[in-house]
């Protein structure tokens, strides 16, 4: 283990960066070949993963969630970075991403819990799919000095990755210490499961970085925090989430066992008032490496809907986070690739990833729906106007920032 002097020094210098805002601002190029070093690693996790998937019928219609989605995320977050760096100034809860490599690393193995892991066995695809974000920092602990020899803390990409998702890190409040408290026990009882399987391959998950020389002590917490030092993590994983939330699906349209995935739209329901109506009659095809297709219309696969509503939906959006110099907030923005196309999935889709935006407390953060209309004709438009701007009031409302509808006219 590091001895703690050297953990203490490197949060001491860590703070100073924070003071004056030294901020590095490397593009992929500073990073290419720890980048291709990491990639080279993670594509054997994400391998494993697919050739697991189909064993689990909850995974046979799950998004890809591979090395293409982690190269993807990790150009994503990158950019969601630069947007957050502009944003926190002056926020004691959030602070400028000054190590960007570790973001980087954290995109790309964030996922490769999706693998099942190394110490657990798993009969159901969802519990499995649950603890992914769990398992991901687990694989890096194992592998603690090849994520140091790439310059970066190990300890710190496995909280990255298992903060990524806030409903299996159960962190939705990036400032809560209530749940970082929960997050940093779940690690350390899976690490001390992971040591009782094998108990010559020990592994630890060192917190001092974030609990070091704390300034805020409760008692009823296992852990006391150091807020600057979460207020860096806070901004590498709100930059991580928003990474992994705008994954484009039309750009790479798999599922997490490698079978391409063809969607009718004509299928859909065009006049539906909500996205489970409209996916009823839904036509979403798979089709494997031998051609062979199958339906999912029907519901045979999932009765609830979701296997038809997240194809239409995120196959119809492109999604970028900027920094809007006028309301000084980070803004999430979406640009609907057809605005017939299935609309209630789409804004249904739309929701989930303001969702990513909600967890990020005491940040200015907005969003904004770019929809083309020029092409429509009236009916249609005043329809779609309709459906869009119903959602972004009852949005703004529901989640307390702003949310709104620029529609091309």
């Amino acid at each position: 283990m590091k001895s703690l002097t050297i953990r203490v020094l490197s949060m001491a210098i860590a703070m100073i960066a924070v003071l004056i805002k030294v901020v590095n601002v490397a593009n992929a190029e500073d990073f290419a070949e720890e980048s291709r070093r990491a990639m080279e690693l993670a594509s054997k996790y994400y391998e494993r993963a697919q050739e697991r998937a189909p064993d689990f019928k909850e995974l046979r219609v799950y998004s890809d969630h591979g090395i293409n989605h982690a190269e993807l995320v990790a150009i994503k977050s990158q950019a969601a970075a630069d947007a957050i760096d502009q944003a926190v100034e002056g926020n004691p809860y959030y602070a400028p991403i000054y190590d960007r490599l570790e973001l980087q690393i954290a995109a790309l193995f964030h996922d490769t819990g999706m693998d099942g892991g190394s110490f657990k066995e798993y009969t159901d695809g969802n519990k499995l799919r649950k603890d992914h974000s769990l398992n991901s920092a687990i694989h890096v602990l194992e592998i603690r000095s090849f994520i140091e020899s790439l310059n970066v803390d190990a300890d710190c990409v496995a909280l990255d990755c298992m903060l990524h998702s806030k409903s299996c890190s159960g962190v939705r409040d990036l400032t809560s210490l209530a749940d970082w408290n929960e997050c940093f026990t779940r690690i350390e009882a899976a690490v001390d499961a992971y040591n009782e399987k094998y108990p010559d391959g020990v592994i630890y998950f060192d917190t001092s970085i974030w609990t070091s020389n704390p300034d805020v002590v409760d008692p009823s917490m296992t852990y006391n925090f150091n807020r600057d030092m979460m207020a860096m993590t806070a901004s590498v994983v709100a930059a991580l989430r928003l990474g992994d939330a705008n994954r484009e699906a039309a750009q790479y349209p798999y599922t997490q066992g490698g079978e391409r995935i063809e969607v009718d739209f004509n299928s859909y329901v065009g006049d539906a008032e909500t996205w489970q109506d409209e996916v009823k009659n839904a036509d979403v095809r798979l089709i494997n490496a031998r051609g062979e297709v199958t339906s999912l219309k029907g519901g045979t696969f999932d009765p609830k809907g979701y296997d038809r509503l997240y194809p239409a939906g995120e196959g119809n959006l492109s999604m970028d986070c900027v920094f809007n110099p006028k309301t000084r907030a980070v803004q999430e923005q979406f640009r609907v690739h057809n605005a017939l196309h299935a609309p209630r999935s789409t804004l249904e889709c739309i929701e989930e990833r303001l969702g990513e935006l909600d967890t990020m407390k005491r940040l200015k953060v907005e969003a904004a729906i770019f929809v083309d209309g020029s092409d429509l004709e009236r009916a249609d438009l005043k329809r779609i106007k309709k459906i869009y701007r119903q959602y972004c009031k009852s949005a703004k409302k529901r989640h307390g920032f702003a949310v709104r509808l620029y529609l091309n006219r």
